[in-house]
């Protein structure tokens, strides 16, 4: 991207005194072009990135289908449907899942098995618009089933998904465009209101983030990155040796907080975009992998990583074709090339007429369609923006009446960014999972180890997955406190099961949540001594 960045020449040989675009045009709709449109080798990208996440996405909820997505789990469909009506205020009744239709495990894993399937078809770009659409559906379906594993990068993941259907995912590099390849010359970039907003979308969360983040913290005493590390449920061990170095703290605050403040903007500028887009894409490259590197959080990192690869300018791509040219002479690349010349003049002689039909249907219905989808999308992205504003609590409900959340619901446009805002929590801490059996004896529910009365070594280490971290780490707030009883029922449950099986002196009797507070002090101050904070208390019930 840096080499890019010096070397290239071929649309920026001169800047011009006077005002101007980064195409040297004073063309509006040619500016627009350049400011919101996409290009199709970074569409390709993107959406052999997205593929790739929903793979392994499914691959890591696969292994906790029990736990997550059956009756049988922290969450039955019959208490999520009722924590749904009870947030009727705030849309929640709106939310559908197809994962809603059975709470058996084979069920799960077979919807999951066809996501997978699609996943594949999107990743390889075989009939890429339908793969998209599956694979959005079927998103959206398995995170409305348990909202509660959810974070901020599976939210993005889906709304940015949602725009995308309305672009050429499969232009280049793909099935579709091997075996039917168009008859006219495809654009240089894909402008409409669907670019627009796919690139806002991204553009959003951090504007919004940093919104959220309007607190001295972060940009005055400069100790939010301090508050953040002392996390112990997400930091990782170069975590806990930087939070150390108060100077390095608060340069790694002023730096991500100024980042996501001023990015999004910068991105949009109408003069040196593409220059400007290359040195920030590498700037948010860095900044999520010193996330990942600091901090668990999931696939949250690579998802920001691939959202960005659609803000990769045309000249980029142009350049490094230019460079790749040297290696058009190696063998293997040679007969790549011919085998799929072979297989498009095979295409072509079954599906030319088919081709040349779908061609003058697609001119002729062009204009009408595009004019309704542009028109649905536009009011989709006001929507949207909307929305943003009103987490943010600018006008509070007045921009946006709470009769109209159900669109966002229904859609999976619903959205906070509000990570680690307006400070992140210096309640921190861990869960023990006591229960005590029929015989009198105190055992722990969660690991096969000792009650963890004393801080572990790494704590981030006792969860068994990042779906796990987040479940538990909203356990101990007030908001989920309704989920309690059924992680309770669950623990007893599975106790029982594996580890106590026909042993009626084994079963458990008692089980308790006790939260485990280390508060985290302002920089300087000593550490306070732990405390216990009751979550809930749970006795099961055995019929004999």
């Amino acid at each position: 991207l840096f080499s890019f960045f010096f070397s290239s020449r071929r649309r920026h040989t001169r800047l011009r005194r006077d005002w101007s675009s980064d195409v040297c045009s004073s063309d509006l709709a040619q500016s627009g072009n350049a400011l919101f449109g996409v290009d199709p080798r970074s569409l390709a990208v993107f959406r052999i990135g997205v593929a790739g996440i929903l793979l392994l996405d499914l691959w890591y909820r696969s292994r906790e289908i029990g736990a997550f997505f059956t009756d049988e789990g922290i969450l039955p469909r019959h208490v999520l449907i009722s924590l749904n009506e009870f947030g009727s205020q705030s849309g929640y009744q709106h939310v559908w899942s197809l994962h809603m239709f059975s709470g058996q495990y084979w069920a799960q894993l077979l919807l999951i098995l066809v996501s997978a399937f699609f996943g594949l078809w999107l990743l390889f770009g075989y009939r890429t618009r339908l793969s998209a659409v599956v694979s959005w559906v079927l998103l959206l379906s398995l995170d409305s089933r348990n909202p509660d594993i959810l974070n901020s990068g599976d939210v993005l993941l889906r709304c940015m998904l949602l725009w995308a259907l309305f672009l050429p995912l499969g232009s280049v590099w793909s099935i579709d465009r091997l075996v039917h390849r168009p008859l006219s010359k495809l654009p240089q970039r894909f402008a409409n209101v669907a670019s627009a907003a796919l690139l806002l979308q991204l553009a959003m969360m951090y504007l919004f983030s940093a919104i959220a983040k309007m607190n001295p913290v972060w940009y005055w005493d400069l100790s939010g990155v301090y508050y953040a590390l002392h996390c112990d449920a997400f930091v990782k061990p170069l975590g806990v040796a930087l939070r150390e170095y108060s100077g390095l703290t608060k340069l790694m605050t002023a730096s991500s907080f100024g980042l996501e403040l001023l990015g999004p903007i910068l991105v949009f500028l109408p003069f040196w975009t593409s220059r400007i887009r290359v040195v920030l894409i590498a700037a948010f490259w860095t900044f999520h992998v010193g996330l990942a590197a600091t901090m668990t959080l999931g696939l949250f990192p690579i998802i920001c990583i691939v959202a960005w690869t659609v803000f990769v300018p045309t000249e980029f791509w142009d350049w490094l074709a230019a460079r790749l040219q040297r290696f058009r002479h190696v063998s293997v690349v040679r007969r790549l090339v011919r085998y799929a010349a072979r297989l498009r003049r095979r295409s072509k002689r079954r599906h030319s007429m088919f081709l040349a039909g779908a061609e003058k249907n697609r001119w002729r219905n062009q204009g009408a369609r595009a004019w309704l989808i542009n028109a649905t999308l536009s009011m989709l992205l006001l929507y949207v923006v909307l929305w943003n504003v009103r987490e943010a609590r600018f006008w509070e409900q007045k921009v946006l009446p709470l009769e109209m959340t159900g669109i966002g619901r229904v859609l999976g446009l619903d959205q906070n960014w509000g990570m680690f805002s307006p400070i992140p929590r210096t309640d921190d801490g861990w869960i023990v999972m006591k229960g005590t059996l029929r015989d009198g004896s105190e055992v722990n529910l969660w690991q096969d180890r000792e009650l963890p009365w004393e801080k572990p070594l790494r704590v981030s280490d006792t969860y068994v997955s990042q779906r796990w971290r987040k479940y538990l780490d909203n356990l101990t707030t007030d908001p989920y406190a309704l989920r309690r009883l059924d992680f309770c029922e669950w623990l007893g449950r599975r106790w029982n099961e594996r580890l106590a099986p026909g042993e009626t002196a084994r079963q458990v009797v008692l089980i308790e949540l006790i939260h485990r507070i280390e508060a985290t002090p302002p920089p300087g101050m000593p550490f306070p001594e732990l405390e216990n904070r009751s979550l809930y208390e749970y006795r099961p019930l055995y019929y004999e």
